[in-house]
């Protein structure tokens, strides 16, 4: 009999860890190419978009407890990022939706994630761990919109493992500091509705919240916390893990393959002191 398993929220995430930047010998080439070979990724179905997607973040009302439940008052409001797929072996494949939703506070950045999957599998549980690999969404993202091309990593499989990185692009070459940075305080929770890592039935889907505390953002410019009118610039992605998954984000890369490390095409997140709910909110 198929039922909800409910995940309870991890311990923060490196705590007795200070962020810091890695130095350059630190620095590991990483070709961010997904789980699949070339051959067997999926190919373009939707036309390369024009124009970057923005989303504005509210703060806080009520209150969030990180509980991979996501059923307070706040995120009920806050408003929806349809993640889209836009590579996919047969055009007449179901779309497996995912939702988003943002919200900040003072002290930290929320992010839940509503994860429509048939068959639902992770077991890696190493801290920066392979999480791409699996069914895994993620945050790229970096509070300096005037140079995109230095971020932060976020890789969270439905066991909440996480991975976390800082991203430098060289002379057209992506380097990430790997687990020479750690990042402090992050929480994850997440919900599956299914049967974890069993593929003879059909799941529903899964839940995963995460607030990522403002400190961790603060090596690369920009102002932390964020004020009323920041932008920064971000994108939300959900890799296609190891059985009949799909590749999708919020802001299109516009490449040929699924390829999601590329910052140029990163979407404008404004922070707002509107509270969510308020009625003048949207």
């Amino acid at each position: 009999m198929r039922g909800a398993r409910r995940r309870r929220p991890d311990s923060p995430i490196g705590r007795d860890a200070s962020p810091r930047l890695v130095t350059a010998a630190a620095l590991l080439v990483l070709t961010g190419l997904p789980l699949q070979a070339g051959d067997n990724l999926p190919g373009r179905v939707l036309p390369a978009p024009s124009e970057l997607p923005s989303y504005t973040i509210e703060r806080v009302s009520s209150g969030i407890t990180v509980d991979g439940r996501a059923d307070e008052p706040d995120w009920k409001a806050a408003a929806v990022i349809e993640l889209i797929v836009p590579w996919l072996h047969d055009e007449a494949e179901p779309v497996q939706a995912t939702e988003a939703r943002m919200l900040w506070s003072p002290e930290d950045l929320f992010i839940v994630y509503k994860c429509a999957d048939p068959f639902i599998g992770a077991e890696i549980v190493e801290h920066d761990g392979a999480t791409y690999l699996e069914d895994t969404v993620e945050i790229f993202a970096t509070p300096n919109a005037d140079d995109v091309y230095n971020y932060y990593g976020y890789e969270m499989n439905v066991l909440g493992t996480l991975l976390d990185y800082v991203t430098f692009w060289r002379d057209g070459e992506r380097l990430s500091g790997g687990s020479g940075w750690q990042s402090e305080g992050v929480r994850i929770a997440t919900t599956i509705d299914g049967t974890l890592n069993d593929h003879s039935d059909k799941d529903s889907g899964w839940i995963l919240e995460i607030a990522i505390p403002f400190d961790n953002f603060r090596h690369l410019g920009g102002r932390i916390p964020p004020r009323d009118g920041d932008r920064w610039r971000l994108n939300l992605n959900r890799c296609a893990g190891r059985t009949a998954g799909q590749y999708a984000m919020w802001s299109d890369s516009g490449t040929p393959k699924p390829q999601f490390h590329v910052p140029e095409r990163f979407g404008v997140a404004v922070f707002s002191e509107r509270a969510t709910g308020a009625a003048d909110s949207r």
